[in-house]
């Protein structure tokens, strides 16, 4: 890594570890972590969280923002049922079968 984009690193890094501010850290697999700074060094971040200090490879990190107390939806959360519906509801989908490729809309092969 250049050392130019080192230095901004190690500012924002280490600005956010002086003021104390709470952290949103995404890692390559997608997982959200929440925490204060407390160190970090040119191959770690060192992150206090509710459940202690956890310390995190900054090759793992994606993303590192203020956290803004949102948490954005995931693919893993189930969508929240509109007000009025019933709680367990059955949906049903349907959808009309297209014609593979070569058949005709009657659903034979097309032979022309």
């Amino acid at each position: 890594m250049s050392n130019e984009i080192q230095q901004s690193q190690n500012e924002m890094l280490n600005a956010a570890r002086k003021e104390r501010k709470r952290v949103e850290i995404y890692v390559v697999n997608g997982v959200r972590l929440v925490g204060h700074i407390e160190s970090f060094d040119q191959y770690l971040v060192m992150l206090r969280t509710h459940t202690g200090i956890q310390a995190v490879y900054k090759h793992a990190i994606t993303a590192i923002q203020p956290d803004t107390g949102r948490r954005a939806p995931s693919a893993r959360s189930a969508p929240k049922p509109a007000p009025g519906a019933r709680e367990n509801a059955t949906v049903v989908v349907t959808r009309k079968r297209r014609p593979a490729t070569g058949e005709r809309e009657s659903g034979g092969p097309d032979y022309s």
